[in-house]
């Protein structure tokens, strides 16, 4: 098994441990942390009659990540089982309630031994609940009856879940479309015949400008691999395990029945197989199955996305996003972009929408043309759609009513303004079983979060379509943060809430509106003790340009500042903006029950520390302006604001702040330790620091790096690497497979600060990808963490232990 790397570029004194490379432990209270339940997720049936309640356990070990594993084209995949090595959307428990049985409280469902369940849903007429099944060996589709709740392997199917393992019912229930393993799979991977061979690539005239991707293709070898691991077989397969096996393997990108169920949509990932792109940009063939006749009909060849033109608003010129018409038994949509794809030229027109009825061979009727890119369609009758379109240059997003008039104006806001953000539409599903935006007498439904500058107050509207005025039908309780899941009926009003409280955990309710009366239905359960009574405020304050800022900060239980200033960890990330006042927004409930992720700084308050989290780091950039034209002086404003009003208020000592984020807030930790002196030490986690490294864009950034070759230089920590004079722990998984986040980033930053004599550690998290989720990672994370903030920030240390004697490596 591998061991954890770290090094330190100044031998610390504070720990004899400090290079030792192997993992270690965090006091209790922390792994109380790591060792908590995951987050749930809810499933409601069609019929409205049953809840699923799916659970995680605990961090997995790093035995899950040492499975064995291929890359390629951008999937991890375990060769063995077929399926993602990482499986990231899997739960460890199911609990079935029926909403009709008011004294019932669920059935806990046992799975079976060393399996997780993924991609859970209920037969349309409510018999069964399906789900597949993942454990080491494979996956395979499993049924438990809502009768006697018995489970059921259906042996006979195994799934092949590379691309994916979801399985798609009938309308009427009576089998399930999947994607099955087939032998070829199962070979074993063929050697080259000439390991020496040279590996040769070759541009062509056309541009190609793509970002930095992990986990590609490299040669054909890797392509041939790549297509035997993903070949698959479509079939129907009945509940007793019957199956009807559809049209020949291949690699099956896209599946989807038409809602009268007689037809399948088709997306086939077509070879030569690109070298410099994920599998989602392959070239793909979209086509049409009969399962009448087992007819095959070619609808589009769609090109890969290799040279699809720059900017933030370009999409791979063509055809693009297929789906069924949910409302007509089979009729084909599709967006075709007029500007040849190309959002950085000028065009009066970027989309057009097209129809195509069954059979399929006739003329495709053109339905609207719209300004900005077409993002969403929203169906809400065969004649009537709300169309979103987004302007990711400007961060605009706008949603319109489609009908006989053409387009009208129903919503517009800034991408990342919450508080008008109109939230979830409410569905109502057709006798296809699918979903249609429910509008009755020209109102619609719609629940969302309630952002304002008082923080979050979720609610239930109903709003008209032609002139926009809102009733509030529904709002969570003062004193609570309650946010609608599901809407049960409209009359009586019904829904099935989420509550808690500051003192309450998270549980589940089904609600009766008019008379209040409520029903539990599932209690989360609180798994850390350690944290009682920690004290969380939001804070505002302001920028020196005025722009108002939050964040949220977290004290130890019991503190106040007449006992003293604290060490102080803040926690961020930037985040680019057009708009001031969409920068300002507030992002908070004081009445959310504390809740703490093991990768969170918080956990940091059970050792004594003040944690202010989320600490608002907006770049703007107004009319023509970009946002990172001033990344730099707007960084270091937000800081300095950020660290008065703390100091300000008693709570921190100005030379005992310490600063830290992730990927982009590791990226800001190294720029506000190179171009100021408001910290003590940073912890920069993941991050990437060489902008030349990334040239073809980064975040919302996409001039590259020759077009603006000052601007990378400027923002890049590594080219200021000796300026970093204080304490810098960098530490970044081994696997990283984020675009741009290399762990050579952090490689190479360390080894800058190393030879220009700074102070650094670096650690190297083994089989750890971008986000880490092992057990012994995070709890080596959280003593990393603690045992530098203590060697920094800690008044107990005195100068002879600050003095640092340089070493060799």
């Amino acid at each position: 098994m591998r061991t954890i790397f770290a090094l330190t570029a100044a031998l610390l004194l504070f720990n004899p441990l400090t290079l030792a490379n192997e993992y270690q432990t965090p006091p209790t209270a922390l792994q109380q942390v790591v060792e908590q339940p995951g987050s749930i997720n809810t499933l409601l049936s069609q019929d409205k009659r049953w809840l699923a309640v799916l659970g995680k356990s605990s961090t997995p070990s790093i035995s899950m990540l040492t499975q064995p594993e291929v890359r390629l084209a951008g999937l991890r995949i375990n060769p063995v089982s077929l399926t993602p090595s990482r499986p990231g959307n899997s739960y460890q428990s199911l609990t079935l309630i029926p909403l009709d049985e008011d004294d019932s409280q669920g059935t806990e469902i046992p799975l079976p031994a060393g399996v997780s369940l993924s991609h859970g849903s209920f037969s349309p007429n409510s018999r069964y609940f399906s789900f597949t099944g993942l454990s080491d060996t494979g996956a395979w589709p499993y049924i438990v009856s809502l009768k006697d709740f018995s489970v059921t392997k259906l042996e006979q199917a195994r799934l092949n879940a590379t691309l994916s393992g979801a399985v798609h019912w009938l309308v009427d229930g009576s089998a399930m479309l999947a994607r099955l393993a087939v032998a070829e799979n199962f070979i074993p991977r063929a050697e080259p015949a000439d390991s020496l061979a040279p590996l040769i690539k070759a541009t062509s005239e056309q541009k190609a400008p793509r970002r930095t991707y992990q986990d590609l293709l490299k040669s054909p070898a890797d392509a041939a691999y790549f297509r035997q691991l993903t070949l698959t077989q479509l079939a129907l397969i009945s509940p007793d395990g019957t199956q009807r096996k559809l049209v020949s393997p291949a690699i099956f990108n896209r599946v989807s029945l038409s809602p009268d169920n007689r037809f399948i949509l088709i997306g086939k990932l077509t070879e030569p197989f690109s070298l410099r792109m994920k599998y989602q940009d392959f070239s793909q063939q979209m086509s049409i199955l009969s399962l009448t006749d087992g007819r095959e009909q070619l609808l589009a060849q769609l090109p890969s996305g290799e040279h699809r033109p720059p900017g933030p608003d370009s999409v791979t010129p063509g055809t693009r996003n297929y789906q069924w018409h949910p409302a007509m038994s089979a009729t084909i949509t599709w967006v075709t972009a007029a500007d040849q794809g190309d959002g950085t030229r000028d065009a009066d027109i970027r989309d057009r929408l097209y129809l195509l009825n069954v059979p399929f061979d006739g003329q495709a009727v053109s339905l609207v043309a719209t300004p900005q890119r077409i993002a969403d369609i929203d169906w809400i009758d065969t004649q009537t759609a709300l169309i979103t379109q987004i302007n990711r240059q400007e961060q605009q997003i706008t949603v319109s009513l489609l009908d006989e008039r053409g387009l009208t104006l129903w919503h517009q806001r800034a991408l990342r303004d919450t508080y008008d953000n109109p939230g979830v539409l409410y569905t109502q599903r057709n006798v296809f079983g699918r979903q249609l935006i429910a509008v009755a007498d020209g109102h619609l439904l719609h629940y969302g979060l309630g952002a304002s500058d008082k923080g979050y107050r979720p609610f239930l509207k109903r709003t008209s379509l032609t002139d926009g005025q809102s009733t509030t039908l529904w709002q969570t309780r003062e004193g609570k943060y309650q946010r609608v899941k599901y809407v049960l009926s409209q009359k009586p009003l019904q829904l099935i809430i989420s509550s808690e409280s500051r003192t309450e955990a998270p549980a589940l309710y089904q609600l009766d509106v008019a008379s209040g009366t409520s029903r539990l239905l599932y209690q989360q359960h609180d798994a850390l003790s350690a944290f009682k009574g920690i004290q969380k405020q939001l804070l505002n304050f302001t920028r020196s340009d005025g722009l108002p800022l939050s964040g949220t900060l977290y004290l130890p239980a019991g503190y106040t500042p007449s006992q003293g200033s604290l060490p102080v960890l803040m926690w961020a990330y930037p985040r680019e903006y057009k708009d001031k006042s969409v920068a300002a927004q507030v992002t908070f409930s004081e009445h959310k029950y504390l809740s703490i992720s093991p990768r969170s700084p918080v956990a940091l308050v059970s050792q004594g520390y003040a944690v202010f989290d989320r600490v608002a780091m907006p770049i703007v950039g107004e009319g023509s302006s970009r946002p990172n034209d001033s990344f730099r002086q707007q960084l270091i404003a937000n800081a300095e604001a950020a660290v008065k009003v703390l100091v300000e208020m008693d709570i921190a000592d100005p030379q005992r702040i310490a600063v830290g984020g992730h990927s982009y807030g590791a990226f800001m930790v190294a720029n506000l330790l190179a171009h100021t002196d408001l910290f003590a030490a940073g912890i920069a986690r993941s991050g990437a620091y060489n902008r030349s490294l990334t040239p073809f864009g980064f975040q919302n950034e996409e001039r590259n790096y020759w077009q603006a070759t000052e601007l990378y230089q400027s923002m890049s920590p590594f080219a200021h690497a000796h300026q970093i004079n204080e304490p810098i722990l960098l530490i970044h998984g081994e696997l990283d497979a984020n675009s741009g986040t290399f762990p050579m980033q952090s490689e190479r930053l360390f080894n800058a600060i190393a030879g220009l004599g700074g102070t650094a550690r670096l650690v190297i998290l083994p089989w750890e990808s971008h986000s880490y989720v092992a057990k012994e990672s995070l709890n080596h994370l959280l003593w990393e963490q603690l045992n530098w903030l203590d060697s920094y920030l800690k008044p107990s240390r005195t100068s002879a232990d600050a003095d640092v004697q340089q070493g060799a490596l």
